[in-house]
């Protein structure tokens, strides 16, 4: 399956990024200028420290066959949302937004788009997001789209060795 290079949603678009050293050096900046913000539940911030780690994961979301993208605003990265997880019948998504454009639906209206290429191209069934269940922000955003909460997978992930409860929502068509 292939997907769009660049997908328009209002004042944001989704991205595969060109895999340059400015692309790699604005995403670093970017996670470096959110590392606290971003750190608070998503433990991979802490591999971000080079330039060619920050390539490495542009290279990965520009393969025309992963429903991975970067969320881009005036031509600036504000973020990253995509499918980390794919079966024949179900997909897990996964995102992140900067602090700055925290609380302007953009992550919202990213992950009804995601939904809708899930359910209209890829054909799933079942689309799912583990969120940390302190992060309140995130589960309403899901609950927003119209995810119901399963229920909670009790010490479910570890965050820097820390036993964390995640809430399980899922969007079915």
């Amino acid at each position: 399956m292939i997907f769009e290079k660049s997908i328009k949603c209002g004042n944001f678009s989704l991205e595969k990024l060109v895999a340059s050293p400015k692309n790699a050096e604005h995403l670093l900046s970017v996670i470096n200028d959110n590392r606290d913000f971003l750190g608070k539940y998503l433990e991979w911030v802490d591999s971000y420290t080079t330039t060619e780690r920050a390539l490495v994961n542009i290279r990965k979301s520009r393969k025309l066959d992963k429903c991975s993208y970067f969320i881009v605003i005036d031509k600036k990265i504000a973020g990253k949302i995509g499918f980390v997880d794919v079966d024949n019948n179900m997909g897990e998504i996964s995102y992140w937004l900067a602090k700055e454009y925290n609380g302007h639906g953009i992550i919202t209206n990213a992950l009804l788009t995601l939904i809708q290429i899930g359910f209209d191209k890829m054909h799933l069934n079942r689309i799912q997001l583990t969120i940390d269940i302190d992060n309140v922000q995130s589960c309403a955003v899901a609950e927003n789209c119209g995810f119901k909460c399963e229920g909670v997978l009790r010490k479910y992930f570890l965050l820097r060795g820390i036993p964390r409860d995640m809430k399980i929502y899922s969007i079915i068509k």
